[in-house]
């Protein structure tokens, strides 16, 4: 299988490969409102970041960390030359099996509609919206899911 994911290691350029997806839908990537990807080890060390390669190198990215009583799921991102294969569905179930927690969270750009269809229909319901405070005043729906 050429998309098997592994854990991350300390000079993954994870935030190379999310720079180009944020470029792409001409999103600014400011690394202070981006601060858990300064160093993804350490910051995801209560919890577990995979990335999956290609012979370009990093294709896909997801993170999870307990969150109060439950998961939540970060930094699910594919590049465009790797996306509707699958990878980010794999990736979203690989993190939300990962831990003992009842619930899955997630929060998601409403800018990324593939994305939300992909939630739906792996069982997640939508639930409020949050603007940040970050240069393009992003705003996010909240997706949750019971065990």
């Amino acid at each position: 299988d050429p998309h098997m994911e592994r854990l991350v290691r300390p000079n993954d350029p994870v935030q190379a490969h999310i720079r180009a997806i944020y470029s792409e839908f001409g999103l600014v990537f400011d690394p202070t409102f981006e601060d858990d990807l300064e160093d993804v080890p350490a910051t995801y060390a209560t919890g577990a970041f995979w990335v999956v390669e290609d012979a370009e190198g990093i294709c896909a990215t997801a993170g999870v960390l307990p969150h109060g009583g439950a998961r939540i799921i970060k930094r699910v991102y594919v590049a465009g030359r790797a996306r509707r294969g699958g990878l980010a569905r794999h990736l979203l179930r690989v993190a939300a099996r990962w831990g003992d927690f009842p619930c899955t969270e997630l929060w998601s750009d409403v800018r990324f509609k593939p994305a939300h269809a992909l939630y739906l229909a792996e069982g997640f319901r939508p639930g409020p919206v949050r603007v940040l405070e970050d240069p393009d005043r992003s705003v996010e729906r909240y997706f949750s899911r019971w065990a």
